[in-house]
């Protein structure tokens, strides 16, 4: 039965991925509206998908720790605008995923510093693996450093802090934590789109938000219930799949062909976050033979 839920787990994780990948492409898909714009948008479509699941599964709309659900959501957020802003008609939505998926990386040097919790050898070389593949992914195009590089670098890390977060929020419900998140996103985002002049929307446009809404809540969604079959420790690793994923949707979507600089760094990245989550599976083995 065990190994049926590990399946399971793998599955959904493997659709979180895919469809983390697409929210990421269908932000490039509206490159022309602003970063807040979007945000709010498809934050507002996820926050009312959110609201309902929240009442079905009989869970609070707002959980029990508001001061770490705030910060959670802040810098969430910060991610979030910044990874639209990299998110441009010109730059490889591959490269924009292997940048932003370094939220792995940060969040394990943020536990360090902020939740003092100790790092393996092996993690410690994860790091050094992992800075190699963000060099060669900050010149891909052959030497010249990319303003979009450096936002999507920035979202990752930014989303780092916000998984570091999420530690704290572990007696909290994730659809409780992904509803404030939505919310937030929407009552910070609505100002500073208004100020910088909100677009008329088309039929077009107003379709592509409204699935990047339901795509965005559903992959909350499906993330949840991967960890509902099998703990993080034996499928997380699995979510490095959307570098790949994003890697195929480059090619289809956008005829977007990685040059070499971004294959390299691509494989060093996932190895790294490979690396990183056995080396951390592994010490936490030992700690719990030493106790």
């Amino acid at each position: 039965m065990q190994n049926e839920n590990i399946k399971k787990g793998v599955f959904f994780l493997l659709l979180t991925s895919f469809l983390f990948s697409s929210q990421q492409a269908l932000g490039k898909v509206l490159y022309y509206l602003s970063s807040f714009e979007r945000t709010f948008y498809f934050s507002l479509v996820a926050a009312i998908i959110m609201a309902i699941l929240c009442k079905k599964e009989r869970v609070p709309l707002i959980g029990a720790q508001p001061k770490f659900l705030f910060f959670r959501s802040l810098f969430g957020f910060i991610s979030t605008i910044l990874v639209f802003m990299a998110a441009t008609d010109s730059y490889p939505i591959a490269n924009l995923s292997l940048l932003s998926s370094t939220s792995t990386i940060f969040a394990l040097i943020a536990a360090v510093v902020w939740l003092k919790e100790r790092m393996s050898r092996g993690q410690v070389l994860s790091l050094f693996i992992a800075f190699s593949g963000i060099l060669c992914l900050l010149k891909p195009t052959g030497g010249f450093l990319q303003i979009e590089s450096l936002l999507a670098l920035s979202g990752g890390f930014f989303a780092g802090l916000a998984y570091t977060v999420v530690r704290r929020l572990k007696d909290e419900s994730p659809f409780s934590i992904t509803f404030f998140f939505m919310v937030f996103s929407v009552i910070v985002s609505f100002p500073l789109a208004w100020m910088q002049g909100m677009h008329p929307l088309g039929a077009f446009e107003i379709g592509v938000l409204l699935l990047l809404g339901v795509v965005t809540a559903a992959a909350q969604f499906f993330l949840s219930v991967a960890y509902s079959y099998a703990p993080s420790t034996k499928i997380s690793v699995y979510l490095y799949s959307q570098s790949l994923f994003a890697f195929m949707i480059g090619i289809v979507a956008f005829d977007e062909i990685p040059d070499v600089l971004s294959i390299i760094g691509g494989i060093l990245l996932i190895v790294a976050g490979i690396w990183n989550f056995i080396s951390g599976r592994n010490m936490q083995r030992r700690q719990m033979y030493e106790i």
